[in-house]
């Protein structure tokens, strides 16, 4: 059986955690034995079985459409919005009449099998989109194997580089959904040391210049402007850090948080939707639009870190090989 993905955009237009979450898991099941590589969409050869396209969206499609037409079995791995709020299921209903969401309703209606990351997702996706359960599938985010091998890791190195001892950690492309500035100055108001790694998301040039400028006047932040992911030096990072925080507007199951978990640090996490899955259990919650509540909330994850590590056998599932045979089931039940 070969498998092709798709991914949902040029990653050269936009690169995060969801991007990184395709080529892991891509990179997993190949080492597991699947025939599976990139669909190259200037190619003719349609000798293969199942596409696989990653997002759901308008970019999409057109693509699982012309899967179908084509005679492959189509799986899609979607990040779905909460619609935490009476507003956003409003505009839900509203969509599912005269827009996208209508769109996305006759995609997950044609698709052979929907992934979703979490249970939260799949009663999402059956409640809102009337997908059946016997559609969905739920299989969480690939964590790699170095962030297991936690204890290969002392954290000295980035110490040593960066000359930072006691510090909140947090990770990923720089963006007002992330919420990197509000931390910053959470950080500042209860005397924390902050690390924050990740470049700017294309758009969000205004708040990179707020945040250069709140980074320049406070000698307490350190903002790194990118490592590669899975680097030593990432890896080192979490090592390092005292607590891992993550103070969204909006999630699905960030792999960051994932990341720090693995690595038995306390999480700090925006009480919204996508922190009341298992893989962040014991986290701790505040509201993201209030910088009084995160810097409580950082103050207590230093002072009391042992309450907010997430227990380790949830997140034995994110391990590859657990993903990948996930996947690989997924595949064969098309047949």
């Amino acid at each position: 059986m070969k498998i092709k993905f798709l991914p949902y955009q040029p990653h050269c237009f936009a690169f995060g955690g969801f991007e990184v979450q395709t080529l892991s898991t891509l990179q997993a099941l190949q080492e597991y034995g699947v025939d599976a590589t990139t669909l190259d969409v200037w190619g003719r050869d349609s000798n293969f079985d199942v596409l696989h396209c990653w997002g759901l969206g308008v970019a999409n499609y057109e693509n699982v459409f012309w899967g179908k037409k084509a005679g492959k079995k189509v799986v899609i791995t979607a990040l779905l919005p909460y619609y935490e709020t009476i507003l956003e299921k409003a505009k839900h209903y509203l969509s599912l009449g005269v827009y996208k969401a209508r769109l996305f309703k006759e995609m997950l209606q044609v698709v052979d099998k929907v992934v979703l990351v979490n249970e939260l997702q799949a009663d999402v996706c059956k409640r809102l989109f009337g997908v059946p359960s016997s559609k969905l599938e739920v299989i969480p985010n690939v964590v790699q194997q170095l962030y297991f091998d936690a204890g290969k890791y002392t954290g000295s190195p980035f110490k040593q580089q960066y000359n930072l001892s006691d510090f909140i950690l947090t990770t990923g492309n720089v963006c007002s959904r992330k919420n990197q500035l509000s931390l910053a100055r959470a950080a500042v108001k209860a005397g924390a040391n902050l690390v924050i790694i990740g470049k700017v998301m294309e758009g969000e040039e205004k708040y990179r210049e707020a945040l250069e400028q709140f980074v320049q006047a406070n000698p307490t932040i350190t903002w790194i402007k990118g490592l590669e992911p899975g680097s030593d030096d990432l890896v080192n990072a979490y090592a390092a850090c005292a607590a891992f925080a993550l103070p969204s507007y909006v999630e699905q199951q960030p792999i960051s948080l994932l990341e720090a978990a693995v690595m038995h640090k306390p999480l700090l996490i925006s009480d919204r939707a996508y922190a009341h899955q298992k893989y962040y259990t014991n986290a701790r919650l505040v509201n993201p639009g209030s910088t009084d509540e995160i810097a409580k909330g950082l103050q207590d994850v230093l002072n009391n870190s042992s309450k907010y590590i997430v227990p380790h056998q949830f997140l034995q599932e994110c391990k590859a090989h657990h993903v990948a045979e996930a996947y690989a089931d997924v595949y064969k039940s098309l047949y």
